[in-house]
């Protein structure tokens, strides 16, 4: 069985930025992350409440506020590390990014060719091409048109659908969707401010080693070097403008 998770980023200051992120695993290896994954989270004071995202990671006043945000950077490494399997790393991810001005439409037109993008070709044996999707929850998508575009590209790839495309609410427990929130945060970042070379135009050795943005691109940069399979494609139109 094949576990599918998607979610979108944004950004506050670029505000026609859209990202989805996929993260793709198998089914035999979801128990094992997870528990691990809740084990990073509590064993560095996070409380199970409380969902991790990539949003908190850098500020103090988001999510947990008991952990500082250099735990915070030190719990997404561990999450990070968790994928990380001897031979080979367990969870896929997959990234695309575009200038929207209609997010919720682009969302429903970009996502297919992403998934399909993401999906290899079924395999054969019982019950190894089941998919299973779940979607961080949006209350702006049509969820019946989003099912079946979903559908058609698993039938495409072979798969069979697990029952609807799930809409779950972000929590401590959806931890497919913390890995898709997190892989696609750090990307967005790294893209959003890479872009804006203004905020380091000028800037002396001594001012980039101080200013945040600069701290806060290197630390995605670096976390980001830890995803083992990751696939980017970028849009410069939205795909309804194409």
């Amino acid at each position: 069985m094949l576990l599918a998770f998607i979610d979108e980023t944004g950004d506050k200051t670029r505000r026609d930025y859209l990202g989805l992120s996929i993260a793709v695993v198998n089914g035999l290896h979801y128990p094992q992350i997870k528990q691990k994954a809740q084990n990073v989270l509590t064993s560095a004071g996070w409380a199970p409440d409380v969902e991790f995202k990539g949003a908190h990671l850098f500020s103090s006043t988001k999510g947990c506020p008991d952990v500082s945000i250099e735990q915070r950077i030190r719990i997404a490494h561990g999450l990070l590390d968790l994928n990380i399997a001897k031979q080979n790393a367990r969870m896929r991810f997959y990234f695309g990014a575009m200038a929207s001005t209609d997010p919720s439409a682009d969302y429903l037109n970009y996502l297919p060719s992403l998934l399909y993008r993401a999906l290899d070709k079924a395999p054969n044996g019982a019950g190894k091409n089941l998919l299973a999707v779940t979607c961080d929850q949006r209350y702006d998508l049509d969820h019946d048109r989003l099912h079946l575009e979903i559908d058609e590209v698993a039938r495409s790839r072979g798969y069979v659908l697990m029952e609807r495309v799930h809409m779950a609410r972000s929590s401590f427990h959806t931890i497919g969707l913390m890995y898709a929130d997190i892989v696609g945060y750090l990307l967005g970042r790294i893209d959003t401010i890479s872009a804006d070379v203004d905020l380091f135009d000028g800037l002396t050795d001594t001012e980039l080693a101080s200013s945040n943005m600069a701290r806060r691109l290197r630390t995605s940069m670096d976390l980001a070097a830890k995803i083992r399979r990751l696939t980017t494609y970028s849009h410069t139109l939205s795909p309804a403008a194409q």
